[in-house]
């Protein structure tokens, strides 16, 4: 759906909701369990963030070098991280349209 590259893991998992930021104070004030967190940042501190909050998948947008320390990090944290080199709008779409919901549980139907 969004012509992705799994950097690791992205195999066998289920999410219902998505969210995107690229501000991790946004992130801890609204992120929830086992969404998928569409973002630019590409940093080990944000895996950090997403462990703390519970997320369950990123999707790292614009085409990211994303740094072997922000893959193993999330390795070590269990962690499933892709990256795309389409915007986040794009992705948000396009998550939506495959059915996902937002934060608050809106949804395309």
């Amino acid at each position: 759906i969004i012509n992705g590259k799994k950097l690791w893991d992205f195999e066998e998992h289920e999410y219902g909701v998505a969210g995107a930021t690229d501000m991790l104070s946004e992130l801890l004030a609204f992120g929830k369990d086992e969404m998928v967190l569409i973002t630019g940042l590409c940093t080990p501190q944000m895996i950090n963030t997403v462990d703390i909050v519970g997320v369950g998948a990123v999707i790292i947008v614009r085409g990211k070098d994303v740094p072997r320390a922000t893959v193993n990090a999330a390795k070590e944290m269990g962690i499933p991280l892709a990256v795309t080199n389409l915007t986040m709008y794009t992705v948000c779409g396009r998550l939506f349209c495959a059915g996902l919901k937002d934060i608050h549980g809106e949804g395309k139907n």
